[in-house]
């Protein structure tokens, strides 16, 4: 068929009776119970898809309902790892609630939906533990959309964006589902097991990346209660090693490859390797690719050194990364480690005895101060003075023959130099004894007079 793009014109058409024959059932239904009569009808006879659909739409509303007395739109992320899993297990129960138990299951609908479960389930407790699902929890972006849209706009963009399209993308993507429904005859080949492969691998590779950054984040937060000094790592505030160092965002990367390692099904299933439901996972990755540079501009606008992590790192796909934000940067040496100083008192014992090994190192942070007597600091403070004293009394006659020395001889060397003259009080104080402390003590006090 010429219009069948990817086999959706079976599924336009199948769609279409549904639609009216939902339509009819509706208006023929004058009460409640005859209302909720037709749509179990439905749910159980009509096309799965379009039973799919329908409850896409129920959610859709109630989600868009309650955000608006609550002013919080996050509901369909609280919903975003349960819902698809309803749906894989909705296409692969149908033929037994619409036929009976002895419709036998599907196994290539049964390891989608397994799949699907294992999925669903991690990301789910993923979000638990980081409080998704309490009452007033809402993703930190949509009060940043809010506070700069027009309230009129932020309503037109929930109805239709946040909580219609988000819906229909979680249906999407598990439309790969639908087509294994439509081709159950078909049996399992070599690319469903390579396709099994892939997502369980990309399942384990986004759950390794949520769990170093959740211990990452956990222990910095941990550091920030105690208030104790951060690393340099949690001083930056966010995480650059493990997965990180090759990649901004890892677990982004591994969702978008999970939902494409599913789409692999539709194409065992139906021999395709183009088909329609590959609009799910491209959707999905245009929203990633959307969502992605405003969760950035955030984390930038919070911490100075990301825009550094930008240059060095890939955004999504993991590839080789420059060098680490830890590295010295051009030009700048590595400052080397600080060597403790060892107090004076260790250095002389050790030197004292050089028969015995040495005692570890004292630093003079880690000695304690010794608390000594006033008498006995003025003590040793005079002690002290008088051993300088001393020392320059001695430096003196070494000084002055230098001095001597370093005359420079006549110029006529016929005519012997004159000795220095000296007056007769200095002549009288070379024959008089040398004076101590205790007599220029005594002289200071009597005024100067002998």
């Amino acid at each position: 068929m010429a219009h069948d793009w990817g086999g959706y014109a079976a599924v336009h058409s199948t769609l279409s009776f549904w639609r009216g024959w939902l339509d009819s059932s509706l208006k023929h239904s004058s009460d409640a119970g005859s209302v909720l009569n037709v749509f179990t009808r439905f749910y159980v006879t009509a096309d799965p898809l379009a039973s799919a659909i329908l409850v896409a739409l129920v959610l859709a509303l109630l989600c868009f309902v309650v955000s608006l007395p609550t002013n919080r739109h996050s509901w369909v992320d609280k919903l975003w790892s349960i819902a698809p899993v309803c749906y894989f297990w909705h296409f692969a129960l149908h033929d037994r609630l619409a036929h009976g138990a002895g419709v036998p299951l599907n196994y290539r609908l049964v390891c989608m939906a397994a799949l699907a479960t294992l999925w669903g389930s991690r990301l789910t407790y993923n979000f638990a533990r980081k409080g998704g699902y309490r009452w007033a929890e809402e993703d930190y972006r949509w009060p940043y959309i809010r506070a700069r849209v027009h309230p009129l706009l932020f309503l037109i963009f929930n109805a239709t964006f946040i909580a219609v399209v988000q819906h229909l993308l979680l249906l999407a993507i598990c439309a790969p589902a639908y087509v294994a429904w439509q081709n159950v005859s078909r049996p399992q080949g070599a690319l469903d097991i390579v396709a099994t492969f892939l997502c369980s691998g990309f399942i384990l590779f986004e759950a390794l990346a949520d769990e170093q950054q959740w211990a990452f984040q956990s222990a910095k937060h941990a550091a920030i209660r105690t208030k104790r000094r951060l690393s340099p790592a949690f001083a930056r505030g966010f995480l650059t090693e493990g997965l990180f160092r090759y990649s901004r965002h890892p677990n982004f990367w591994a969702e978008q490859c999970i939902w494409w390692s599913f789409y692999l099904f539709s194409v065992a299933a139906s021999g395709r390797w183009l088909n329609w439901t590959i609009a799910g996972p491209l959707a999905l990755s245009a929203l990633f690719q959307g969502s992605t540079p405003l969760t950035e501009q955030m984390t930038a606008a919070k911490y100075p050194a990301y825009k550094d992590y930008q240059r060095t790192t890939s955004r999504l796909m993991p590839w080789f990364p420059g060098p680490s934000l830890d590295a010295p940067k051009e030009g700048q040496d590595t400052p080397a480690a600080p060597t403790p100083r060892v107090s004076s008192r260790r250095r002389a014992a050790s030197a004292a005895t050089p028969g015995t090994p040495a005692a570890p190192a004292e630093t003079e942070s880690d000695a304690e101060p010794k608390t000594e007597p006033r008498a006995s600091r003025g003590r040793a403070a005079s002690a002290a003075t008088t051993a300088t004293k001393r020392r320059s009394a001695k430096a003196a006659p070494v000084e002055a023959v230098a001095a001597e020395e370093a005359v420079p001889a006549p110029s006529n060397p016929a005519r012997p130099a004159r000795s220095p003259r000296k007056s007769a009080k200095a002549l009288a104080a070379d024959d008089g004894p040398a004076p101590t402390r205790h007599s220029s003590r005594l002289r200071s006090r009597s005024g100067g007079s002998d």
